[in-house]
């Protein structure tokens, strides 16, 4: 570490441990402030920039997480160290999530701490060094749209660099629609993995004898209507990567047979009496906190820490409002085949207003629908049809337009959009939460277009 001086905020109410904390980064070139509360600690962000943040678990005023979570969210990307006397897994995670570097439990000697420290400059860095090997993957594979410009979600890149060049676990968290399987799908093609297959997962849409025999196959004569051996997925993934997506919906009697697998590597055919070895590494996503299922008792805890060697975790697209902008245009590109189509800046208003239920696989889907339904090279707000009834295109045409052929294209854009919301849920045998998860809105949006096409019928 170089002579100049670090500036370090140490957040605690313990006159004692904001003395043994002050201490042992002084030896490292640090020049400590402290704060009591969330508060205060708030307030000295305003007035002055830190290299680190330390923070205690357990304030007055808030929770420590909480309030690293606060800091993220204004932008505040300094690296941080939370600390606690009471360690729990939910607490773990969320340290994690909420872009911590570490996570030291009390009592610590004043070298760990120091060492952290050090460590977490360090490794700030690599938040902008693992972008270029990013921006090359994404030209190379063209995933322009999973790379962020919010510091928090850049943070996942650089976790997920990190698990490239091992075979260990990895746990991708994220609400639907952040782009899980895409982190997922770059981990696989960062790795020594590359050459060998990705084979995609969706624990949540088979029931436990189909996911099985998805996974594990089956021999001849198994049941009645296997007719023919069938190999599972765990055995094409053999040499390459599997990804278990919406793991939280995996049964228990199902988590179970993950577990034997994932300690044994191996795995019995249905039917098959003789155990088969694959080298597969395994990579889950959830859109539901796995740790909080794990204290209600819906998750196996030793099935969880078995994938969540290296947790990963993407941020809601509400929560990344400068990533809708490029992301928009980067859909807009991929739909608009002569690429001629803009979106006018009221249009631009409204994505940025939305919240993004659905986010990325929904601003996906509502660039797409705009891209059908506009006129011309113009796309306007009303061409996005954002959960909410579809505004008059009379400001766009101006008056020439006359109003009967106003309601005429009103009624059109409506009917347009009630086909295709009905075409999917057909798709998904009525299945209105499958059917809201492909159309990238919520269940809650599906359910009130469906109630107003009712009323219209």
């Amino acid at each position: 570490m170089s002579a100049e001086k670090r500036h370090a905020l140490v957040v605690d109410d313990d006159p004692g441990m904001q003395e043994l904390v002050a201490s042992a980064l002084d030896k490292g070139g640090f020049e400590c402030a402290v704060a009591d509360t969330g508060k205060e600690a708030c307030e000295a962000l305003q007035d002055k920039g830190f290299d680190l943040l330390v923070i205690d678990r357990m304030l007055p005023d808030t929770d420590g997480v909480r309030l690293l979570r606060q800091f993220r969210a204004q932008g505040i990307s300094t690296p941080a160290i939370i600390i606690t006397a009471h360690p729990t897994v939910p607490t773990a995670v969320g340290a994690l999530q909420a872009m911590a570097f570490s996570y030291l439990l009390k009592p610590f000697d004043a070298d760990e701490l120091l060492a952290k420290a050090q460590q977490a400059l360090d490794d700030d860095s690599l938040v902008d060094e693992n972008l270029y090997l990013w921006e090359a993957l994404a030209e190379k594979h063209d995933w322009q749209h999973v790379l962020s410009r919010n510091r928090r979600a850049q943070w996942a890149y650089v976790m997920a660099a990190k698990a490239a060049s091992s075979n260990v676990p990895v746990l991708v968290e994220g609400e639907t629609g952040t782009g899980k399987e895409y982190l997922a799908r770059a981990i696989h093609y960062m790795s020594e993995r590359a050459d060998k297959a990705f084979v995609a997962l969706n624990c949540g849409g088979f029931p436990d004898e189909l996911l099985e025999n998805e996974m594990f196959g089956h021999e001849k004569g198994a049941f009645t209507s296997a007719h023919a051996a069938k190999v599972g997925l765990c055995e094409m993934a053999d040499g390459g990567t599997l990804f278990l997506d919406e793991i939280s919906h995996m049964s228990p009697a199902m988590q179970v047979k993950l577990l034997r697998f994932v300690e044994e590597h191996s795995f019995t055919r249905l039917g098959g009496t003789k155990p088969q070895a694959v080298d597969v590494r395994i990579i889950s996503a959830s859109n539901q906190p796995l740790a909080e299922m794990v204290e209600r008792g819906q998750f196996r805890e030793d099935l969880y820490f078995r994938l969540n060697v290296i947790p990963v975790y993407l941020p809601p697209l509400r929560e990344r409002p400068e990533d809708i902008r490029p992301f928009a245009e980067y859909f807009l590109g991929q739909f608009d085949a002569g690429g001629k189509k803009q979106l006018a800046e009221q249009a631009w208003v409204t994505l940025r207003a939305y919240a993004w239920p659905g986010n990325l696989r929904e601003l996906r889907n509502a660039i797409h629908r705009a891209v059908v339904l506009g006129v011309g090279d113009r796309i306007t707000e009303e061409h996005l049809l954002l959960d909410a009834a579809v505004v008059s295109p009379a400001e766009e045409w101006g008056a020439t337009v006359p109003l009967a052929a106003q309601d005429e294209t009103v009624l059109l854009l409506e009917e347009v959009e009630r086909q295709h919301i009905l075409k999917v849920l057909e798709a998904c045998a009525g299945d209105k939460g499958a059917a809201a998860e492909a159309l990238g809105i919520s269940r809650a949006t599906l359910s009130r277009r469906l109630k107003k096409y009712e009323a219209a019928a």
